[in-house]
């Protein structure tokens, strides 16, 4: 857990966060890259040697040194170029981790008024490529940038050394340069930001239309479809665009800057080297220097250029970071042992709405007994559950586990006390054996497996499947029907074996075999479970103790089977829809 203190140096000062956290492989690359540069700006001069000793017609075993002593620079350069890529290589890579799993734990605590807000594609965005352009600012940008400026602090003192007035006049145009970064640095970062924010809704269409490609094409969308995306990708390639544009006025405009000194040169140097003022490898050297200073001034503006990239994406990173949880885990108890559960006059609305889902809603629930909920659609059965495992802020009223708001319980303890099957049947891209096992520390045992897909009755189409029970399933169990998806949802929540089972209308896909075979195993005599569960069907409630009957959020009645027919306008409505004669079993 990172400190306030930490943090605060992380949004305002990220680089020196990360360096200060991983200052071994940052110092070691800093100082490869420092003597690589020295050498390479040495070298030059070892051909200037070489060719006045050519010139002078010297004698060869001085020109043997002279290739023996460029050799040897050669080598070091290999050397140390390996030496400040691996470690620099680490220092941007641990930055890039520590990111994305700061981002992705942050992300995975807060509660589900972030996610409306917030599409999965944003979000996808945000941890991939977001994280990947900040990566590049503190790793490749801060390299070039260090780079050019160490070669010219190593580069320019020998040019002056050589001729000073080769140097002033060869790089007259050097001075523009500072104010050509600034100016194209604003209007990179002001674009940059608008084509991350394009590309995070492309991402989040095509996301979207993927996770719905059976509901399009049940309803013929597929062209419509096409086209949103069409539009949103061509919106994202105006923004790429626009940004390349003013990306591409760096090299041009810093190349002509400096290369122009070459043509320079050429004037300036004739006569010295007509009366023999200076050498001809004098001129040669002076050449490459200017030529390596070339680098610089490009990198100074790709450096820039990656800063401003990366740090627009930090700002965004850093929103998400600064976002808090409008559920936060600040309980410190630890259910040891389910006794009870009591909701006193709980009220719920969501954020920015006037209107109430729950009203003054209360009950209580004691270990061993099973209560069953039922009422119209948008009667607030779901949100109650919700509330429960705190999926949900509690603003108004209580909800009590063994006498201890909820509020004071962790959430971890809380929700493995409470397991919540949902509604909505979410299976992961992997094995249908690690999909029943997925709560569990380990994978299960076959034996129990197969025992739990046996109750919901799945054991014959698995053992159709390849390779049984090790098949892959595909992403959100998409080659299993509706149907399977959710019996293996309830396989997946009877093999936790929690104290407290809670099936949000997870039982309505599944026929009345398989549903006395789920009631059998949650009512066996050695069970301890405590079941709530939310049906439409009566059939699903028929073992329970108690009835809660919700209209309009609000508690209609509870009691039995028989104290809510007698009393409940909207459950005698149900049983005679569903079947005459259900209220006299």
């Amino acid at each position: 857990m990172q400190s306030s203190s930490d943090n605060t140096i992380l949004y305002k000062r990220p680089l020196w966060y990360y360096i200060k956290n991983n200052p071994r492989a940052f110092s070691l690359g800093m100082l490869f890259l420092l003597v690589t540069n020295i050498l390479d700006g040495v070298y030059p001069l070892i051909m200037k040697i070489a060719i006045d000793q050519i010139e002078t017609m010297a004698p060869l075993s001085a020109i043997g040194k002279t290739c023996a002593m460029f050799f040897a620079i050669m080598a070091g350069l290999a050397f140390t170029r390996y030496g400040w890529r691996t470690n620099f290589g680490r220092f941007h890579t641990f930055a890039a981790e520590h990111i994305r799993q700061k981002l992705f734990r942050h992300v995975t605590s807060l509660g589900p008024n972030f996610f409306h807000k917030n599409q999965v594609g944003e979000l996808m965005s945000l941890m991939t490529n977001d994280v990947q352009s900040f990566r590049q600012a503190i790793g490749p940008g801060l390299l070039i940038l260090a780079d050019g400026i160490i070669i010219i602090a190593v580069v320019l003192p020998i040019m002056v050394g050589l001729n000073w007035e080769w140097t002033w006049k060869t790089l007259v145009f050097l001075p523009l340069v500072p104010f050509l970064i600034w100016k194209v640095m604003r209007l990179i970062h002001s674009n940059y930001k608008v084509q991350q924010d394009k590309f995070s809704e492309l991402t989040g269409v095509a996301q979207e239309t993927v996770g719905g490609i059976r509901v399009i094409k049940s309803f013929a969308q597929e062209d419509n479809r096409t086209s949103l995306f069409n539009a949103v990708s061509s919106a994202f390639e105006k923004a790429c665009n626009k940004v390349a544009r003013i990306d591409a006025f760096f090299v041009p405009v810093m190349e002509f800057g400096v290369t122009s000194g070459s043509v320079i040169l050429l004037f300036i140097a004739k006569d010295d080297i007509y009366s023999g003022a200076v050498t001809i490898g004098t001129f040669v050297a002076f050449h490459r220097y200017i030529q390596k200073m070339v680098w610089p001034m490009t990198a100074l503006g790709m450096g820039f250029s990656y800063f401003q990239k990366g740090y627009a994406s930090f700002d965004r990173i850093k929103d998400v970071l600064k976002t808090n949880s409008d559920i936060p885990d600040d309980g410190t108890i630890e259910i040891q042992k389910f006794e009870s559960l009591e909701f006193k006059n709980v009220s719920y609305k969501h954020q920015d709405s006037t209107v109430y889902v729950l009203k003054d809603v209360s009950f209580t629930l004691h270990a061993g007994e099973s209560l069953g909920i039922m009422g119209p659609v948008g009667a607030g059965k779901t949100t109650l559950l919700h509330l429960l495992s705190r999926m949900y802020p509690l603003k108004e009223g209580q909800i009590l586990v063994n006498g201890i708001s909820i509020e004071k319980i962790k959430q971890e303890s809380l929700r493995k006390t409470f397991l919540l099957v949902p509604q909505e049947a979410f299976l992961f891209s992997d094995s249908i054996s690690e999909n029943v096992s997925f709560g569990l520390h380990a994978r299960a045992t076959e034996g129990e497996i197969m025992r739990m897909v046996g109750i919901v009755d799945l054991n014959k189409e698995i053992d159709a499947l390849p390779h049984k029970y090790d098949s892959q399933l595909g992403e959100r169990g998409v080659n299993l029907s509706g149907g399977q998806k959710q019996r293996l949802t309830i396989a997946r929540g009877l093999i936790m074996k929690t104290p407290v089972l809670v099936l949000d209308d997870s039982l309505s896909a599944v026929d009345t075999r398989t549903e006395k075979a789920i009631e059998a195993e949650l009512s066996k005599s050695d069970s301890t479970t405590t079941r709530i569960i939310v049906a439409h069907r009566l059939s699903s409630l028929k073992g329970v103790n108690k009835l809660l009957i919700l209209k309009d959020g609000q508690v209609e009645a509870l009691g039995s089977y028989m104290d809510v027919f007698r009393t409940s306008p909207t459950f005698q409505k149900i049983v005679h829809i569903q079947g005459k004669g259900e209220h006299h079993e």
